[in-house]
């Protein structure tokens, strides 16, 4: 299964983008989307800006992330023990 992350554009050169996942940086091209501007926030998936996400959109998209994270790493302590 693949899932979509939201990140932040920090930088564009030659229409690829380096956008940051809390942290972690990585390419990711902007053939699928328009109106991708340093600082928005996009939905990446293997390499491509899939959708520009607006501020509301970006803010829920990161909560549910974070979320998400918060129940595998629950997951893998109740594992550990």
């Amino acid at each position: 299964m693949c899932i979509a992350a939201p990140a932040q554009i920090i930088e564009i050169k030659d229409n690829v983008a380096t956008v940051d996942f809390g942290g972690v940086r990585q390419q990711a091209k902007l053939d699928l989307v328009e109106d991708a501007d340093i600082g928005r926030y996009v939905l990446v998936h293997s390499g491509y800006a899939i959708e520009v996400l607006s501020d509301e959109e970006a803010q829920e998209s990161l909560e549910a992330w974070d979320e998400l994270l918060k129940i595998m790493e629950e997951d893998a302590e109740e594992l550990e023990s």
